[in-house]
């Protein structure tokens, strides 16, 4: 395996991130707005686009948010959020358990994707989110909301939320602070049973 050169700043954040990794769950993570004021001239309405990162189960690319014909699982993280990292298991579980009646992955009915905040928090290179993404086991898509617009528009105020959303970006499910693999399922049944642009 070819090693990477890290910076003093990479390991002062790979550090910060192990540290918090061994914390207890608790109840979210209160996200920062200290760059709203400079993001006012960011995309306000749907479809976005979402920089997806070269990681296990996450081809890079780009990919829109919302997709007519598909429900979306989208789990919004902050990657030095420990509440959001124990959430990865269970999305895990969820895609697992959603493969068995979906046609699950980037082009299928169901997406599952897990998002950062490119415009404020932890900023890790593509790289090293690609290796953090390793070290937590995920193998579906991991990606960056570069201008924060999503997570402006969802109005994501804390850390792991997670919505299901149909082919029109209408939510038909929302948790924030984190829950169970079988109510990220029921999310997004819930959505494929309400959805006018879904089939199921």
């Amino acid at each position: 395996m070819v090693k990477r050169h890290w910076t003093a700043a990479t390991t002062n954040r790979r550090s910060v991130i192990a540290g918090v990794a061994t914390l207890p769950i608790l109840g979210g993570c209160l996200e920062d707005d200290e760059e709203e004021e400079a993001n006012e001239a960011v995309q306000r309405d749907p479809p976005f686009d979402v920089t997806a990162v070269d990681a296990p189960g996450s081809e890079g690319g780009t990919f829109g948010v919302p997709t007519s014909g598909q429900v979306q699982l989208i789990n919004f993280i902050r990657i030095t959020c420990p509440t959001s990292r124990g959430m990865l298991s269970r999305v895990g579980e969820a895609y697992d358990r959603l493969e068995a009646s979906h046609d699950v992955g980037p082009d299928g009915s169901v997406h599952v994707m897990t998002l950062i905040n490119g415009s404020s928090g932890a900023q890790p290179s593509r790289s090293e989110l690609s290796d953090w993404w390793v070290e937590q086991d995920g193998y579906w898509t991991i990606g960056i909301d570069e201008p924060g617009a999503l997570f402006d528009f969802y109005n994501v105020t804390g850390t792991p939320t997670t919505i299901a959303i149909d082919g029109t970006g209408e939510v038909h499910w929302r948790d924030r602070g984190g829950t169970t693999a079988g109510n990220l399922v029921s999310g997004v049944e819930t959505a494929f049973e309400d959805g006018n642009e879904v089939d199921g």
